[in-house]
């Protein structure tokens, strides 16, 4: 990266998030190319994501880069102030893999209603409130906002009065690496 650009803590992370979702292995250099990492600062925005519950990597010097190693678990035991930040992160980066939208036309959506007395689709924002009960609204389009500095098209429909994204946009969620890859691959002892 020719130009060092300055980013909040939050949206590296994030953004580095992104990268490393749909990759079984994630290249030092390759990240460098993307971010203005050096290896120090990589360490602790990976340190910051395992504690998430995020993402579960471990170097490996035969693939020279990070591998993934199973299923992330968030910290739980963490300083208070710590805590915060690492569920705020935690619910930023599964935003970013699991919400779901219905996309159905307005009429199909009245239409339903009409019928069943009940919504029958879900929206950006129903989903949101599924995954994450009793957040204040006010947290959900905080929440909304980074997502779309993040360049998520996520917004208000005012035709179909309701939130939606486009789901090109949004990564898949966290896939575990290749059963191909051995412990001798991760721990260099080949």
């Amino acid at each position: 990266m020719s130009e060092q650009v300055k980013m909040a803590k939050l949206e590296r992370q994030l953004r580095l998030y992104k990268v490393l979702l749909p990759c079984a292995i994630a290249e030092f250099s390759a990240i460098c190319e993307v971010f203005p990492y050096n290896m120090r600062l990589l360490q602790r925005d990976l340190a910051d994501l395992k504690d998430a519950g995020l993402v579960s990597v471990k170097y490996s010097r035969k693939g020279e880069g990070y591998v993934k190693t199973g299923i992330p678990k968030l910290k739980k035991d963490a300083a208070p102030r710590r805590n915060i930040y690492l569920k705020k992160l935690n619910r930023l980066g599964r935003l970013m893999s699991e919400l779901t939208n219905e996309d159905l036309p307005l009429w199909k959506k009245k239409d339903n209603q009409a019928e069943n007395g009940f919504q029958e689709y879900v929206t950006a924002k129903d989903s949101y409130n599924e995954m994450f009960p009793g957040l204040s609204e006010r947290t959900r389009q905080r929440d909304f906002e980074i997502l779309r500095k993040l360049g998520h098209q996520i917004f208000y429909d005012s035709a179909d009065h309701c939130f939606s994204y486009n789901e090109d946009e949004f990564c898949l969620g966290w896939v575990d690496a290749p059963d191909k890859i051995k412990e001798d691959f991760l721990d260099g002892t080949w």
